[in-house]
C-alpha cells in the first residue's frame, strides 16, 4: 500500500531546480522554512474561499424592507431568506464534516501532494461556477446547495493533508509555537477573503466576483503545490524530525537508567522509522488517549469560531454603533478584526502549551475567560467604534486560541503519540477525526444562527445566538477536565522524577567526593 508520507515522487519543479542549476537546493532549514510558507498560502487560500458565502449575505438577502425590488432570488424573500441562506452554510459544512473523515484515512494512503492539488483545483472549479450563477442568470437553490456540497466535499482535503505535511517536518517539541503562528493562515485568510470579496460584494452587478477571486487564488497555488511540495524529509533525502518532547526523551533516560533491561525497547522507540509503521486504521486511531475529548471540546469551540466566521459580518450589519449602522463591505471591514484578534492568540496559546505542555489546561483557561467576553461583546460593543473593536479584538484572541491549537499542534502530537509508536502514518486520520468532530459542530453554529435570527429584525436579532454561543464556550472547556487532570498529575510526577534524579546525582557526587 502506497502512502503519501512513505512514499512521494520528488516534485516536478523541484527536479528542474536542479537540473537548471546543477545543484541540489538549500537543505533542512530552508526546506522546513518553504514547507511552513507554503502550506501556510495553501490553507490561508482555502479559508479565503470560505469566507465568500458570509460575505454576500446580505447583498443576496438585500433590503426586505422594500418590497424584495433588490436582492437575489431565491434569497431576497421577506418570509425565508435567510433560512435559505442558511441551508448553503449548512449544505458546505455539512459536506466538509462527512467528507473530512474519508479525506484522512485516504490522505494517509496517497501522495499528499496529488491531494492537495486535486482538492485545490476541484475548489477553485466550483467556486467559479458559484459566482458564474450570477452572469448566468442562475435562482435556482438546487444549484446553489450542489455547489455548496461539492465545495464543501473538496475543502475536506484540505486540513488532513496540510497537518500531515507539517507533522512530517516539525518535531513535536516546538510544534504549539510554530504551528500557532503558521495557523493564522486561517485568520489571514478570514480578513484577506472578507477584503477581497467585501470590494465586490455591495453591487448585485458584482457579487459574483466574490466567489470568483478568491477561486483564481486557490487555483494558482494548486499548481504551485504541485510542482513545488516535497510532502517528507526523506522525499529530498532528509532525515525525519524528532516525534518526542525533551521532557518525554528525559523520562525515557530515567526509565532506562533504573531498569536496563528495557534499554533496546526505549531506544526502538526513539530512533525506529516512522515510515516503516503502517496507517493504522480509523478505530485505532479513535482509541488514543485524548481524541474522544479533544474532539467533543473541538466541536463546541468550533461552533463558536465559525458561527462567527459566517455570521459576523452580517451581525455587524444588523445593529446600530453609536448610532451608525453600516454597509456589507465596511461591515466586513470591521469584522476582521475578530480574526486579527484571532491570529495573536493562537501564537500565544501555542507558545504557552509550549512552555506549560499541557494543552488541555491551557485551552479551558481561554474557553472559561471568552464566556465572559462574549457577554461584554454583545451588550457593550455597540457603544463606540473603538469598544466594538477593542473587545472583538479580545474575543477572537481567546476564543480563536484553543481552536487554533487542538486542530493544530494536539492533533499532530496524537497522530504521532506514544500510543501508536510514533507513526506519521496517523496523523491525517487523528487530524480528520478531531476536525471533522468540530466541523459538525461549525455546522450547527451557522445552522443555529439562521433558525434564531430567521424573521429576525432589530438590536435583539442575535440575543439568542450570543446565549448559544456563551454556553458552547463553557462546555468545550468542561470537555477537557479530565484530560486537564491528567495532565496535572503528569506535570507532578515528572516534577518528583526530576527532584529524585538531582537527589541521586547530588548524593553520588558527595560519594565521589568523600572516597
Amino acid at each position: 500500500m502506497v502512502s503519501g508520507v512513505r512514499y512521494d515522487p520528488l516534485p516536478l519543479g523541484i527536479r528542474c531546480f536542479k537540473f537548471t542549476t546543477g545543484s541540489s537546493p538549500p537543505r533542512n532549514i530552508v526546506y522546513k522554512c518553504w514547507i511552513l510558507a507554503l502550506t501556510f498560502l495553501v490553507y490561508m487560500s482555502y479559508h479565503m474561499n470560505r469566507k465568500s458565502l458570509g460575505v454576500v449575505k446580505s447583498t443576496l438577502h438585500g433590503n426586505t424592507s422594500n418590497n424584495n425590488t433588490d436582492g437575489w432570488a431565491p434569497f431576497n424573500s421577506t418570509k425565508d431568506g435567510t433560512e435559505l441562506l442558511g441551508y448553503l452554510d449548512t449544505a458546505f459544512l455539512l459536506s466538509y464534516a462527512v467528507f473530512i473523515f474519508a479525506c484522512g484515512s485516504i490522505a494517509d494512503n496517497v501522495s499528499l501532494r496529488y491531494f492537495l492539488t486535486v482538492g485545490m483545483i476541484g475548489t477553485s472549479t466550483f467556486m467559479i461556477l458559484m459566482g458564474m450563477a450570477k452572469y448566468f442568470n442562475i435562482h435556482s437553490l438546487a444549484y446553489f446547495v450542489i455547489m455548496q456540497i461539492i465545495i464543501g466535499a473538496f475543502q475536506a482535503t484540505g486540513w488532513p493533508a496540510v497537518v500531515a505535511v507539517i507533522g512530517n517536518w516539525v518535531g513535536k517539541g516546538s510544534r504549539g509555537l510554530i504551528m500557532g503562528i503558521w495557523n493564522s493562515h486561517t485568520s489571514v485568510g478570514n480578513i484577506l477573503g472578507g477584503l477581497v470579496a467585501g470590494a465586490e460584494s455591495n453591487s448585485l452587478d458584482t457579487w459574483g466576483l466574490s466567489f470568483i477571486y478568491p477561486a483564481i487564488v486557490i487555483g494558482g497555488l494548486g499548481i504551485v503545490v504541485f510542482l513545488f511540495l516535497p510532502t517528507n524529509p526523506q522525499a529530498v533525502g532528509l532525515p525525519p524530525p524528532s516525534q518526542s518532547t525533551a521532557e518525554e526523551d528525559e523520562e525515557r533516560l530515567i526509565k532506562s537508567l533504573q531498569h536496563h533491561s528495557d534499554d533496546s525497547d526505549d531506544e526502538g522507540a526513539i530512533i525506529r522509522d516512522p515510515n516503516s509503521i503502517p496507517a493504522i486504521s480509523f478505530w485505532k486511531a479513535f482509541k488514543i488517549p485524548g481524541v474522544v475529548e479533544f474532539s467533543i471540546a473541538l466541536f463546541f469551540a468550533k461552533l463558536v469560531c465559525y458561527t462567527f466566521l459566517f455570521c459576523l459580518p452580517d451581525y455587524v450589519h444588523s445593529i446600530k454603533i453609536n448610532g451608525t449602522q453600516y454597509d456589507s463591505e465596511k461591515s466586513a471591514d470591521i469584522a476582521t478584526f475578530y480574526d486579527i484578534g484571532g491570529i495573536i492568540g493562537s501564537i500565544i496559546c501555542g507558545l504557552l502549551a509550549d512552555k506549560t505542555g499541557c494543552n488541555a489546561i491551557v485551552c479551558i483557561v481561554f474557553q472559561i475567560i471568552s464566556v465572559p467576553l462574549l457577554y461584554i461583546y454583545y451588550h457593550y460593543g455597540t457603544i463606540s467604534m473603538a469598544a466594538q473593536l477593542g473587545i472583538m479584538f479580545v474575543l477572537g484572541f481567546f476564543s480563536n486560541g484553543p481552536y487554533a491549537l487542538i486542530t493544530t499542534a494536539v492533533s499532530a502530537d496524537l497522530g504521532t503519540s506514544e500510543a501508536i509508536r510514533g507513526s506519521a502514518q496517523a496523523l491525517a486520520t487523528v487530524s480528520a477525526i478531531i476536525d471533522g468532530s468540530g466541523s459538525i459542530g461549525a455546522t450547527l453554529g451557522p445552522y443555529i444562527t439562521s433558525v434564531l435570527t430567521n424573521n429576525q429584525d432589530g438590536p435583539n436579532k442575535y440575543e439568542k445566538v450570543f446565549y448559544v454561543l456563551e454556553t458552547s464556550a463553557f462546555i468545550a472547556a468542561l470537555c477537557l477536565l479530565r484530560v486537564m487532570i491528567k495532565e496535572i498529575s503528569k506535570f507532578r510526577l515528572r516534577r518528583v522524577r526530576r527532584i529524585t534524579m538531582n537527589s541521586g546525582s547530588i548524593q553520588s557526587s558527595n560519594r565521589r567526593y568523600s572516597d
